[in-house]
């Protein structure tokens, strides 16, 4: 008799000859998917997520009826296909990603908000202080929610904007107060070249529609209206917090306090720069930010706390579902976690994941699941949908599910278990297994989180594993236990001996940091991987972690794909910032090479990390590619004469012997060099990169990477 797939296909399967190695290809796909039918559930986040990519790739803002039309056409195809082989997947299919599509689409539209056009200078500010960070540097930043800004009316008025000031003399203010300044304001900065993070799409979704500086004091506002209840609520919240702080930094007043306090109430601004590079450098630098690990083992040790005290009476044990009210409190505690961490977005995203899981547990489901995963993508999706672009998003749940395909791995291979013929060999086999899994997650999260920190820091840390095998144990066991201890002592006045644990702990896991990032060759430095080499690793470590089938091998196949096109192969032959004062150009041993004086700016840096160079901007200019007068510096690249101009009386020599001219001003005259670029072309079209292609000359700019999107300066 034939089985249930050849009769979808026919009498006898795929029929032989023409086209039938096609049909017996598409019949053993169909075969393989429906054996993995219990597992279609974990791809409806990857395509809910792929809908929202297509929306953001997208150069022009898509009218609001597309997103109805995608989602209206994936039903019409469920109701069409909902009988058909495979229809169920391929409807679900359709549907996530329509929804996705549309999602994101309103997303957008929701946070719609003015953006500054052009800057104000020592413009009058008012307004409620929603957050204050702190930073090493002795600068403060402050977001406000806008009362008034000059003589700007509603309709043009940002709802939110970022300052920074000093904060050597002034404490700064406090969250929900009303407060007065004069500040100078630009639009959110653009990328410093195409294709390059773009913070003004960032602050779209924030709602930050004009950044700078304070000119002023920050002074109360006298006869200010009453704050919203949200911001009063954030002001008790944020004294509590300023006075655990307090009490840390009375206990452990040196840097050791500075990590106690981020790793407590997430208030990171008293770690000093070279501790956080260190940190960074030997990969243990996700530890001084509150995430998904510091929420596990808060919430899991007050989960194994309550129950085991709960299991003290017999009665209760016996006839109570004491787990449940366990899960309960420790979902508690992980809310009052969240608050007193000042509820960043990668904390709220480790709450929701987190609560999920205690939801489970209350529920009589297996926690650790990939379906509880799924469900917590698909929640953070549907309520944030750039969240997809944030680099702890992404590094979060690589990690997460690269570790929940390792346990459910591990734990199919432990339904078979060997028969243990004496205390001394089970007790080798723990200590193995706890080794084994120690070094298992580590390397297994190092990998999962690797091809994002290339693609967005371009940094490859090497001896990570071995840092963190000796840092993990110290937070797990020792750091995050006492600090959950000092909190519960604090009420009490009796805080100090779980702190001086805490800061033992936190040495020990300094030292170790500071020790790794010494070792030579510690990190690399790595050009920009291409979007498409990252979503083809994405998708093989996906389809390797989801499926359990022989087929989850082609995921193999699929990341190797992608390690091949990450290489950078066509990158830029000169680099032109916003402002045309600095240039690069792309030397014979295909290093960026600067003029001299060139100041080590933002836009020179981030040049120097995509493009994989280790070298110190403070030190990269003066190279000899240049030759410069007060006037202007000539350069050379590929048989091409470069000019950067920086006087007009210049401009009449450039003109006539350089190919390409770039001047921080507007040129006036009649140039006849082939490329020219000016203040006002830079002005309207934002950082050039130019690519020497023979005898042509290709001009790529931020304006067309970006399109006309909202966020986008160029958008109507």
């Amino acid at each position: 008799m034939p089985d249930r797939d050849e009769e979808a296909w026919g009498v006898e399967g795929p029929r032989r000859g023409r086209g039938g190695l096609i049909e017996a290809g598409l019949f053993s796909a169909a075969r393989a998917l429906e054996a993995e039918a219990d597992r279609w559930f974990l791809w409806l986040p990857v395509l809910f997520a792929a809908g929202i990519v297509a929306y953001f790739a997208l150069t022009d803002e898509p009218d609001p009826r597309i997103a109805v039309a995608l989602v209206i056409g994936a039903l019409g195809l469920c109701l069409t296909f909902r009988h058909a082989p495979l229809g169920v997947a391929l409807c679900g299919a359709f549907l996530a990603f329509a929804l996705g599509f549309a999602v994101a689409k309103l997303r957008t539209e929701m946070v719609h908000a003015p953006v500054l056009v052009n800057e104000l200078r020592y413009v009058p500010v008012t307004g409620f202080v929603e957050e204050v960070e702190r930073r090493p540097n002795g600068r403060a930043r402050l977001t406000l929610r806008i009362i008034t800004l000059g003589d700007l009316d509603a309709s043009m008025r940002p709802h939110r904007v970022r300052v920074s000031f000093p904060t050597s003399h002034d404490a700064g203010p406090a969250t929900g107060e009303a407060v007065a300044l004069r500040a100078t304001l630009g639009p959110p900065p653009e990328p410093v070249e195409p294709g390059g993070f773009d913070f003004g799409r960032q602050a779209w979704f924030a709602q930050i529609g004009a950044v700078g500086y304070a000119t002023s004091r920050i002074a109360p506002l006298e006869g200010a209206p009453v704050p919203p209840w949200s911001l009063r609520a954030w002001s008790v919240i944020d004294a509590l917090r300023a006075r655990v702080n307090a009490r840390i930094h009375t206990a452990l007043p040196t840097e050791t306090g500075a990590v106690a306090m981020a790793l407590i109430t997430g208030e990171r601004g008293g770690i000093p720069q070279e501790l956080t590079q260190a940190m960074r450098d030997s990969g243990l630098a996700h530890i001084l930010a509150i995430s998904g690990l510091h929420m596990v083992i808060m919430a899991g040790t007050v989960f194994w706390l309550v129950r085991a005290l709960l299991a003290l009476s017999p009665g209760l044990a016996l006839h109570s579902p004491i787990k449940k009210w366990a899960a309960a409190v420790a979902l508690a505690a992980a809310t009052f976690y969240l608050a007193l961490s000042g509820a960043s977005v990668p904390t709220v995203r480790a709450w929701i994941m987190m609560g999920i899981m205690l939801i489970a547990v209350m529920l009589d489901r297996p926690a650790i699941t990939m379906r509880n995963v799924a469900l917590a993508a698909i929640a953070i999706l549907v309520v944030a949908p750039e969240s997809l672009f944030d680099p702890s998003f992404e590094m979060s749940f690589a990690a997460v599910v690269a570790l929940v395909a390792l346990y459910e791995w591990l734990s199919a291979r432990n339904r078979i278990r060997l028969f243990d013929v004496s205390p001394l060999w089970r007790g080798l086999r723990k200590g193995g297994a706890l080794a084994f899994g120690a070094a298992a997650t580590t390397l297994v999260a190092g990998t999962a989180v690797a091809p994002f920190a290339v693609y967005h820091f371009h940094r490859m840390t090497h001896f990570s594993l071995v840092a963190n095998l000796v840092a993990a144990p110290l937070v797990s066991l020792l750091i995050m236990p006492m600090a959950l201890l000092a909190l519960i002592a604090m009420p009490f006045g009796l805080e100090a001996w779980p702190l001086y644990a805490m800061g033992f702990g936190i040495e020990l896991m300094v030292g170790t940091g500071r020790w790794v990032a010494s070792w030579p060759g510690a990190v690399s430095i790595l050009p920009r991987i291409s979007g498409t080499a990252l979503a083809l690793i994405v998708l093989g470590g996906l389809w390797l972690c989801l499926w359990r089938t022989r087929m989850r091998a082609l995921g193999l196949v699929i990341a190797a794909l992608g390690l091949v096109l990450a290489p950078a192969s066509n990158r830029p032959d000169v680099l032109i910032e916003r402002e045309g004062a600095t240039a690069a150009l792309r030397s014979d041993g295909g290093n960026l090479v600067f003029p001299p004086a060139t100041a080590a700016t933002y836009s020179v840096e981030n040049w120097l990390l995509a493009d994989g160079d280790d070298r110190d901007p403070n030190t990269i200019s003066g190279e000899g590619a240049f030759r410069c007068d007060p006037l202007g510096c000539i350069g050379q690249v590929k048989g091409k004469t470069v000019a950067l101009v920086r006087h007009p009386g210049a401009l009449e020599e450039d003109c006539r012997v350089a190919d390409i001219v770039i001047a921080p001003f507007t040129i006036q005259k009649r140039c006849r060099t082939r490329v020219i670029v000016d203040r006002r072309m830079l002005r309207e079209a934002g950082a050039h990169a130019l690519y020497i292609e023979g005898l042509s000359i290709r001009a790529e700019t931020v304006a067309q990477a970006r399109g006309k999107r909202p966020w986008a300066r160029s958008a109507d």
